[in-house]
């Protein structure tokens, strides 16, 4: 069953609701999140590259990218990721999921915790794939226009993608026929007594 537009209309409004209200927090919790990204992306990096020759670091609302190979210098030019660009689907997984109605609060932060989790590990594995494709300039792929094309357009579609996929993992995790957007629920046929039978019988008692 579809839902109306009227609990469409209602879900929205719930859903901005909850993501103005998170908004404000989602931006204090950043660099501290930035350093459980960086941190936990270096344990996986050793796995991806041999010898190892970037870390990653959370450095307030960025992770940059630190090269062993290449001292630190003044007027240095640093690469990295925009913290809140790389995990601002975090907020809409978080408004998708308080804002649906008529799922028990403790189901609910169990789907919460399970989409969190997942998107956490988006993360650490967006960010190795940056290190690796996206933020060297010194690859051969990236000499020429051509290769700087193709780079920077897949790491978009990547970018975009994951901004789309709070929606895929909440629609997958409530498996899409709970009532998410506040529709009720089909009423079960209930068997109704034949009062035409017993008034007859009542009729023949009485003669």
């Amino acid at each position: 069953m579809l839902p109306s537009t009227r609990d469409l209309l209602a879900f929205a409004g719930r859903f901005l609701l909850v993501f103005f209200l998170l908004l404000p927090l989602w931006f204090v919790v950043t660099p501290a999140y930035n350093r459980l990204l960086a941190s936990s992306a270096n344990i996986v990096l050793p796995l991806a590259e041999n010898p190892r020759i970037h870390t990653l670091a959370g450095w307030k609302h960025n992770i940059v990218i630190v090269r062993s190979d290449t001292p630190v210098a003044a007027g240095m030019k640093i690469q990295g990721f925009t913290g809140y660009l790389t995990h601002f689907n975090l907020i809409l997984m978080s408004a998708l999921v308080l804002a649906s109605r008529r799922i028990e609060w403790r189901r609910r932060c169990t789907i919460l915790a399970i989409a969190l989790g997942l998107l956490f590990l988006v993360h650490v594995l967006y960010l190795v794939i940056g290190v690796k494709f996206f933020q060297q300039p010194e690859l051969e792929a990236l000499q020429d226009s051509a290769g700087r094309l193709v780079v920077w357009g897949t790491n978009f579609y990547l970018s975009m993608a994951s901004q789309l996929l709070p929606v895929v993992i909440w629609m997958a995790l409530y498996r899409i026929e709970l009532p998410i957007f506040g529709q009720q629920p089909e009423a079960k046929a209930e068997p109704v007594a034949d009062d035409a039978q017993e008034k007859p019988e009542r009729k023949r008692k009485r003669k």
